[in-house]
């Protein structure tokens, strides 16, 4: 069997390998990094706290009334 021949084999082996490392490591970095991810809110206070700060943010003109509304509902499907 020539090198050749031998490097092809290898290199047939080891793609799904790697394809398969790359994937997970994707998904991985992916699923942590999700910016619209919300992070929970099971601590005592902490969705109160969130939904105050909201609040203040509407009216200091920070957000709009649509992004209030989407980010309150973001919120409180994190319950």
């Amino acid at each position: 069997m020539s090198w050749t021949a031998l490097t092809m084999m290898m290199l047939q082996a080891a793609v799904p390998v790697v394809t398969m490392v790359a994937v997970l490591v994707i998904a991985v970095t992916v699923r942590r990094d999700n910016p619209l991810r919300v992070a929970p809110t099971d601590r005592p206070g902490i969705l109160e706290q969130r939904l105050e700060h909201l609040d203040r943010l509407l009216a200091a003109g920070r957000i709009t009334e649509p992004e209030h509304r989407d980010a309150r509902a973001r919120l409180l499907g994190t319950l």
